[in-house]
């Protein structure tokens, strides 16, 4: 173990093991957008995102999502879930990669339609 791990919070630790531990006892949404945003590891990445996820944070840290993070993969789960109309318009016309594009052309359809409202009932 590196000294400089001795120092830092353990979402930082150099070992990706002890990085996705540390995920599980982080209740902040900015510290776990940090993670997804920043790990140099995808499954860490993914690890925060889904906690995150769980934590129902408000759409800001989505939009944050949206805006740093470079995984595909993470932009498109982030789409799925924003409600921000807005925001979804802008990554529908200007998202680098074509994939998560559509997936927010096709979550705006699903909320002005409100499919999902009228499955609810």
């Amino acid at each position: 173990m590196g000294l400089l791990n001795l120092f830092r919070p353990k979402w930082k630790h150099s070992n990706a093991d002890v990085r996705i531990e540390a995920i599980g006892a982080i209740s902040d949404p900015r510290t776990l957008a940090e993670i997804v945003v920043a790990d140099s590891e995808w499954f860490v990445r993914h690890e925060a995102f889904a906690k995150l996820r769980s934590l129902e944070p408000d759409q800001g840290h989505y939009a944050r999502l949206m805006r740093e993070s470079n995984d595909e993969e993470i932009r498109r789960k982030t789409v799925k879930i924003m409600t921000d109309v807005t925001e979804l318009e802008r990554v529908a016309k200007e998202d680098q990669y074509l994939y998560v594009r559509d997936a927010a052309e096709h979550r705006l359809d699903e909320l002005r339609t409100g499919i999902w409202d009228k499955l609810a009932q």
